[in-house]
């Protein structure tokens, strides 16, 4: 080694784009860094890449290898290798399940049989009845039961005093620094509550999300560093209590409170392992982030280190004002519009859906004024039909993709006889 590589610095990475692809592997990575040169080499965790290129001493690409969970990319060379940091993180995404599709509400059986939608696959439940504040035990015969009993994948709240739907920032917020529930209460609260709900249904799929739009009762509001606070107190505790990281979805809803939560506290940078995601805004400030709605997502993904392939997204819809006398529609938006709309809107999520990292799509909601999908007595309004049909071709193209997968099978045992 010449004098002046023995003095250079080792690699460092600096940023990778995507940040996540599928577990077969064969994805592009762009890495940032300094540092780069040569005869440099990239392993994803322990895993060589393959066809990696030095574009220059602060740019590489390479294709990811086949892997699981989330692996630091690190970079080495004649000087050394590079220390492994949060921006570096590579998720594997999971196998997309068929069922991913839920209402707000889904529960409420007032409007007519639930099976109206189960039969299609929209099957989570959100919101509603099925909301606890921390230290809360399910009672027995409630909506939770409900869902189970209705085959039903219940998304549960867990609220430190229960949702307001008024945004003002609140001095009952959990803070070290104390309020009515102390940051300390509410985690213990939440452990609580999680771990009995876990109890009762052993074996069964259930998502928790801490608060709900936190971000309106922070003080100053919209601020990600009081919510940051919570969470890195409480994924520690649900750890050692047994609640699975994988099942807690830390509430989101722009690059900015992302970018908030991991500066105030780094540790989330790894530690968040889903987010719950309301890409709507303006609350964010920045059109380019929240009021595109879903298709923004792609770009707070982007920014997300930790998290990024185990996404819920919730209260995607659109309203119409000739439904149930709505208030809150913009004015003349009609049902056609609404459904129109909706049916676009469900376009673009599917290609997230199918990567793999878009766990879950909510859809905003069974009944509340001019968002409904169901009128009193069970009958669709357009953007119920639209939300129908959407399943409905979700269902027939898995039942196909099926059928193709057992015929191969087929093949492949007369093969080898």
């Amino acid at each position: 080694m010449s004098p002046a590589a023995a003095l250079a610095a080792p690699p460092a990475v600096t940023a990778i784009a995507p940040n996540n692809g599928p577990a077969n592997g064969a994805t592009s990575v762009t890495i940032a860094g300094s540092g780069f040169v040569a005869g440099s080499t990239v392993a994803f965790g322990e895993a060589a890449a393959t066809g990696v290129s030095v574009v220059s001493s602060t740019k590489i690409t390479a294709a990811s290898p086949p892997g699981s969970g989330t692996l630091a990319v690190r970079v080495r060379n004649q000087n050394g290798v590079s220390e492994a940091v949060p921006a570096d993180q590579f998720a594997y995404d999971p196998a997309p399940s068929s069922t991913w599709l839920g209402l707000n509400g889904n529960s409420s059986t007032y409007l007519g049989p639930v099976d109206a939608y189960l039969e299609e696959g929209v099957a989570y439940d959100r919101s509603g009845p099925i909301e606890f504040r921390a230290g809360q035990i399910p009672k027995a015969g409630g909506a939770l039961e409900a869902d189970m009993r209705d085959g039903m994948i219940p998304v549960v709240v867990i609220d430190y005093a229960g949702y307001h739907g008024q945004f003002s920032s609140d001095p009952k917020f959990p803070t070290e620094e104390g309020g009515s529930l102390t940051l300390r209460k509410y985690v213990k609260g939440f452990v609580r509550t999680a771990s009995a709900i876990l109890a009762d249904y052993p074996g069964k799929t259930v998502l928790f999300e801490p608060m709900n739009e936190p971000w309106g009762y922070t003080t100053p509001q919209y601020d990600g560093a009081p919510y940051a606070a919570v969470i890195a107190k409480l994924l520690p505790v649900a750890r050692e209590a047994g609640i699975p990281a994988s099942s807690i979805y830390v509430a989101a809803f722009g690059k900015h409170w992302i970018r908030e939560m991991y500066e105030s506290r780094p540790s989330l940078q790894i530690e968040v392992q889903g987010w719950y995601f309301h890409p709507y805004g303006p609350a964010s400030g920045s059109a380019d982030e929240n009021s595109a709605g879903i298709q923004s997502l792609p770009a707070v993904q982007a920014e997300m280190t930790s998290g990024q392939n185990n996404i819920i997204v919730s209260e995607v819809g659109y309203c119409s004002d000739e439904v149930n006398g709505a208030k809150g529609c913009h004015p003349g938006e009609t049902s056609a519009q609404a459904a129109a709309n909706l049916s676009l809107m469900l376009a673009n999520a599917l290609p997230y859906h199918r990567a793999g990292w878009l766990r879950v799509l909510l859809v905003y909601s069974r009944n509340d004024g001019g968002w409904a999908m169901q009128l009193s007595g069970g009958a669709f309004t357009e953007d119920g039909e639209a939300l129908s049909a959407f399943a409905k071709a979700q269902q027939q193209a898995s039942r196909a993709q099926a059928a193709r997968r057992r015929r191969l099978r087929a093949r492949r045992r007369i093969k080898q006889r």
